[in-house]
């Protein structure tokens, strides 16, 4: 398996998709987009921390949709045991290039499991090896 890392994209780079690109998360079964992050919270706050605080509007019906088969699995600097803080950053930058076009929004639907868990996929084994948690990013249009 090639070696796993976290794509670096510029500061630019990282505005620009966040523009177009925005999180959202699921409460009560509701989706809700956050409130808007500077630069230094996009690159190295876990915002899905405090997410009663970050929440802002209630996504719309019909404003999004998923988008079919876009679903990938999205590597994430590990700090501690037990301890999932993604950034904006780490997602919007592991979204293909030919994708980018198509992505309104992005929700992270399923955290990393355990570590007796991760054995279980060789992709997950090897992230967890160099150093990485593994979620499932969902995309939407």
């Amino acid at each position: 398996m090639a070696d796993l890392l976290i794509p670096n994209i510029s500061d630019k780079e990282i505005l620009k998709r966040y523009e177009q690109i925005k999180p959202i998360v699921a409460v009560d079964k509701k989706l809700y987009y956050l409130r808007k992050f500077t630069l230094k919270e996009i690159k190295g706050v876990c915002f899905l921390s405090d997410c009663g605080k970050n929440v802002s509007n209630v996504v719309g019906k019909n404003e999004i949709h998923v988008l079919e088969g876009k679903e990938f699995k999205c590597l994430h600097t590990y700090g501690l045991h037990g301890l999932f803080r993604p950034t904006i950053a780490e997602v919007l930058s592991q979204i293909k290039d030919c994708d980018i076009p198509l992505v309104k929004a992005f929700e992270i639907i399923e955290t990393p499991k355990t570590k007796s868990n991760a054995f279980n996929d060789d992709f997950i084994s090897a992230a967890f090896n160099n150093g990485y948690h593994v979620s499932i990013v969902r995309l939407y249009g």
